[in-house]
């Protein structure tokens, strides 16, 4: 592993390593048992503008303790069968379900679908008895997420 990492301030390449800092994120699951990562995530001091930052990780947003894939697989089990009972599961909380639906939403390209010819419109209770809904359009032929509304 290189001791390099790119400055999210000004683009220069820092060699400068400051700490390493310890992560624990939300994997997929092993059958029924949960996966956790322990991730060193190192953090440089950039020589040109001087100011810390923290090396990026392909496989994690910003600011979440679950992987990219986690949340993939959550949003496909939360179509077919709601927040709740995939909350109930234990492995990741109504709150983060939330969180991941709207990273979705400002994922998802903003142009028309091509060659829709089946749509599916479903709504999702954000918490139930609350009356907080979003609505979920998907292209039934593809099985792809269209847009969160």
């Amino acid at each position: 592993m290189s001791i390099e990492s790119i400055c999210t301030q000004c683009g220069t390449k820092s060699y400068k390593l400051r700490q390493n800092h310890r992560y624990i994120i939300k994997y997929l699951p092993w059958g029924e048992s949960p996966v956790f990562l322990e991730i060193n995530r190192r953090q440089f001091k950039c020589q040109k503008c001087k100011k810390p930052f923290s090396e990026k990780l392909d496989f994690v947003r910003k600011r979440r303790n679950y992987t990219k894939r986690l949340a993939e697989t959550t949003l496909k089990e939360v179509l077919r069968s709601g927040i709740r009972s995939v909350a109930q599961k234990g492995l990741v909380t109504t709150e983060e379900i939330e969180r991941m639906l709207k990273d979705a939403r400002s994922d998802l390209p903003n142009s028309p679908p091509k060659n829709l010819k089946k749509l599916g419109i479903d709504e999702i209770a954000l918490v139930k008895g609350k009356g907080n809904y979003c609505a979920v359009l998907i292209d039934l032929e593809k099985s792809v997420l269209i847009q969160i509304l």
